[in-house]
């Protein structure tokens, strides 16, 4: 139904006519480049999927390959850490079989498409909420905003956790219009799918249910209502059934459980100010306020709870996650859904109060929601022009071969040597960067020498590409030189040969 004296619902071709131009701009932007590297956001995060996906590929790919590549990828798959069930690695492994090659542009279009359909759902649920007013407003932003255009572009299961997260949000309300088994069993499955895909996503779907449980339902009549029982077992049994799998059957996910949890870290003015600083280099502070302030005033009051709740599930996940929503931004991706859910209201009574000729406002907020959309994408394609990524390839094969596929190699490269491991065909033992030395408290180690024998020990060679990373280490340069020749050394890279140590190495 049109609600009357929109600016974008007076007829349907208008409004068709609108999120046609946007869908259109929004997947224009995130195509631009689609075959360079994907090193431009997250690449250690990005080149553990790559490195799983091609390693399942290689596996029983039926194209002929060479049995030293097959085996290196099968066993670079298994040593990569399972976090969550790999379904972008699979179905990645799956299309590189149909095309014949192991592209990794085909896991960006995945996700790329992901937040393309997501788009889809959270119009839906926006127009719910606020009307066609503000539904186009929050999807323009949740479509062209700078960073959420580069971050769903990457592979790993983030866009399509979230994509997951707003049809477990549809699914949610389309429920409680009208409670039924069938309506129960898809919000229950929306929503397990959701969290089985990355279990953050707990979060976002438990803060919304929360909402809607004390703000609308009851927490009395919850208890007493049947189907809300049947989603919350539909939605917590197959992230359950994996979790007991990985902990204490299989045991691959214990080490996942280690150097997440930070409590200090909520007795630190520097947890806040960097949570604050992650906002706004994401989504944006100021849009996070208004969209605040937008929810309150959305329509219905369903749609209210759920949105309210998905700001607290929000909320607990960063206090619970301290460390990782200060420092990785990509935790800040499911945001974008509840920024562009709260804008749609705060657009939503702007366009209701706005006073004048009515011609004249149609021009002015047309002219407004396409400047944004030119400028910020704009921005997003700057972003992706600035640097080309595809020379590397060249450097990590040449490194690759020069210290050979075979060879037991520590080494000091970026993203944890998973460039080396993806394009260089080798299994590097990683020296952590000083960074990474502070965090591990092996900075103040009194036996450093020790500590870097022991890293080095039946070792063939030691690699270094972070030059720069290498000077903020003279303690580990003093040592490298002093005990070990360089093999070879070029523009980028020094090669320390730990095969053959000098004699002042003796003793260590």
């Amino acid at each position: 139904m049109m609600e009357p004296g929109s600016f974008f619902a007076e007829k349907k071709w208008q409004l068709f006519l609108v999120l046609a131009l946007l869908f259109a701009a929004g997947l224009a932007v995130r195509l631009y480049d689609l075959t360079d590297l994907p090193l431009d956001f997250h690449p250690t995060r990005q080149l553990h999927s790559a490195l799983m996906a091609r390693g399942m590929y290689y596996q029983s790919a039926p194209q002929p390959i060479p049995d030293w590549q097959r085996e290196m990828a099968v066993k670079q798959w298994k040593l990569e850490a399972i976090i969550e069930p790999p379904f972008m690695e699979w179905l990645t492994a799956q299309t590189y079989r149909l095309i014949g090659s192991a592209d990794l542009w085909v896991a960006r279009l995945y996700s790329i498409l992901f937040w393309m359909t997501g788009g889809i759902g959270l119009f839906l649920l926006a127009r719910r909420m606020a009307g066609a007013d503000g539904a186009v407003f929050g999807l323009a932003y949740y479509l062209i905003l700078p960073f959420a255009v580069i971050a769903s572009r990457s592979f790993q299961p983030d866009p399509l956790m979230t994509t997951l997260i707003v049809f477990s949000f549809w699914a949610a309300l389309h429920w409680q219009d009208k409670p039924g088994w069938r309506r129960a069993v898809l919000a229950g499955g929306l929503s397990a799918l959701a969290i089985l895909c990355k279990a953050v996503a707990a979060f976002f779907v438990g803060g919304a249910w929360l909402g809607l449980i004390l703000l609308d339902i009851g927490l009395r009549n919850a208890l007493r209502n049947r189907w809300l029982w049947l989603i919350s077992v539909l939605a917590a049994l197959p992230y359950g059934i994996y979790h007991f799998y990985g902990i204490y059957v299989s045991g691959f996910l214990v080490p996942q459980l280690s150097g997440r949890f930070f409590p200090k870290l909520w007795f630190s003015p520097a947890f806040y100010l960097g949570w604050t600083a992650k906002i706004e280099s994401t989504v944006g502070l100021g849009w996070v306020l208004m969209a605040i302030l937008g929810s309150f005033v959305i329509c219905g009051r369903s749609s209210r709870a759920l949105v309210l709740g998905g700001w607290l599930g929000y909320t607990v996940y960063s206090v619970v996650l301290p460390h990782h929503t200060m420092t990785h931004d990509y935790y800040q991706l499911p945001l974008v859904v509840l920024v562009a859910l709260g804008m749609s209201g705060t657009f939503s009574g702007i366009a209701r109060h706005l006073k004048g000729p009515r011609p004249l406002l149609l021009v002015i907020v047309h002219f407004v929601l396409v400047t944004g959309v030119a400028l910020k994408g704009y921005q997003a394609y700057s972003t992706l022009k600035k640097v080309d990524y595809r020379g590397e390839v060249a450097f990590w094969q040449m490194l690759g071969d020069k210290v050979g596929h075979d060879t037991r190699v520590t080494a000091l490269t970026p993203d944890y040597g998973t460039r080396l491991a993806y394009w260089g065909w080798v299994i590097p033992n990683n020296w952590p960067s000083l960074a990474d030395l502070k965090y591990q408290g092996l900075d103040q180690i009194s036996d450093f020498a020790s500590f870097l024998n022991s890293q080095t020990e039946g070792r063939d060679y030691f690699l270094i590409t972070m030059l720069d990373e290498l000077e903020r280490q003279p303690q580990l340069k003093e040592l490298l030189t002093a005990w070990y020749p360089i093999a070879d050394q070029g523009p980028g890279y020094i090669i320390f040969n730990t095969r053959n140590p000098l004699p002042s190495a003796e003793g260590y």
